[in-house]
């Protein structure tokens, strides 16, 4: 792949979770007027959105992972100088924000997640690629499912509460 114009170098740490399949579309970091210390980076691949955020001056690092499966939508809002995408999220209560991000990234950014929407509606994502576990449990109850989610940290407690009271 290129280097894009602008275009940040990926941190080891997410270059080691990457997919053998998965491509990388684009890397963007925040402004660094907006968060002066340690902007986080936001990588957007054919398969998912991932936030790496750097914290305590780089000691500590958080990275979230986003798959367009468990997107339902997204709006672009566009400033004089940055913008932010806000990410519906189908199975989370907060929607997903991007913000302080380079307005000239918006476009390469704005198309990656809505073809990376479609992909995942139709079912073009490759079975690899889905957060389903390879083990036979997306035929199970969604019960199961959702303790799997909670026991893996996808979904916070109180999601889990929430989403058991209303498959009971």
């Amino acid at each position: 792949m290129e280097k894009q114009e602008g275009a940040i170098e990926i941190p080891d740490a997410v270059k080691n979770i990457l997919r053998p399949d998965e491509q990388v579309v684009t890397a963007v970091r925040q402004s660094g007027l907006k968060a002066l210390i340690t902007p986080d980076s936001i990588i957007v691949t054919d398969q998912r959105i991932i936030r790496y955020a750097p914290s305590a001056l780089g000691l500590r690092k958080t990275i979230e992972d986003y798959r367009y499966e468990d997107m339902a939508n997204f709006r672009v809002k566009k400033g004089i100088m940055f913008a932010t995408i806000v990410i519906r999220q189908r199975f989370m209560s907060d929607d997903l924000v991007l913000d302080n991000l380079p307005k000239n990234k918006m476009d390469i950014i704005s198309k990656a997640v809505n073809e990376g929407i479609m992909r995942a509606k139709s079912g073009e994502i490759p079975q690899a690629a889905t957060s389903q576990p390879a083990s036979g449990l997306q035929s199970e109850d969604p019960l199961k499912l959702l303790k799997l989610r909670l026991a893996k940290g996808e979904i916070t407690k109180e999601e889990y509460e929430d989403t058991k009271r209303l498959l009971e």
